[in-house]
């Protein structure tokens, strides 16, 4: 093998390991905002992809293939590696988002939408205050670095190019996204349960008091109701972001096994 050959298989190789943190880098929490600017994330893709390159390649002897197709289907096989394990540790956010969704529906804010720095679009309001809290919380504990630790160990199952996207993975994929439906309900469900009760509170005051008009002093009422439970279970709220992002990275190296 001649020294062309050598500078061919490193720079497939290096490709390679770009691709899968490319696809890491387009849909991840913090790591994939829009608030960070794109050269930004492209040098900081391509000074990770420098530093993993001299610790894989004496691990994975990988040639170059002669066919264009199947180095093209390796490139797609490591986008699609990065941005599944992207997708997973999204769901945590969308789980956020949905829960203050369902909460901005209770409490009379379903047409008050705010700008998510994230992901560049609307999203509910109180979504929004628990997105802000989620990610601070993200931040406290390191979760960005600890995304990329996780990329970099699933070089250690996944070989490169080999990713075996099967039926059992696409499987545990879906099921994962349905359970964010079930999270959310759980963390809106303190304020949806206080604003349920008041609902039937102001429906017996309707009844009784014929001459109260419900409607213009229960808006108010729901709003503050909704606000005064959402500050006193700002504690259960932190310790249900702590077990969400355990259980993400669970899901991840789960997710990182099923691929190997």
């Amino acid at each position: 093998m001649d020294l062309g050959d050598i500078l061919s298989n490193y720079t497939y190789v290096f490709i390679l390991i770009m691709a899968r943190y490319i696809g890491l880098f387009l849909l991840a929490p913090i790591l994939g905002s829009r608030v960070i600017p794109v050269r930004v994330r492209i040098a900081l893709i391509y000074f990770l992809a420098v530093l993993t390159l001299p610790i894989l390649s004496n691990l994975q002897a990988i040639a170059l293939p002669i066919n264009p197709v199947i180095i093209g289907l390796g490139v797609i096989s490591e986008l699609a590696v990065g941005f599944t394990i992207g997708f997973i540790s999204f769901l945590v956010f969308a789980v956020i988002q949905l829960a203050g969704q369902f909460i901005d529906m209770r409490m009379g804010f379903a047409i008050v939408n705010v700008m998510d720095p994230i992901t560049g679009m609307s999203a509910p309001l109180m979504g929004q205050f628990k997105n802000v809290l989620a990610i601070l919380l993200f931040l406290t504990i390191n979760g960005h670095h600890l995304l990329i630790k996780t990329l970099y160990q699933s070089y250690n199952f996944i070989e490169l190019g080999g990713a075996a996207f099967s039926h059992s993975t696409f499987q545990y994929i879906f099921q994962t996204t349905a359970d964010i439906f079930m999270l959310a309900f759980q963390l809106a469900l303190p304020v949806l349960g206080t604003l349920f009760i008041a609902d039937v509170i102001f429906g017996f005051l309707a009844r009784s008091i014929p001459q109260m008009n419900i409607f213009i002093v229960g808006l108010p009422m729901k709003i503050l109701i909704g606000l005064l439970v959402l500050i006193l279970s700002i504690h259960f709220t932190v310790y249900f972001f702590r077990d969400l992002f355990s259980g993400m990275y669970q899901q991840l190296y789960q997710l990182i096994k099923l691929l190997g």
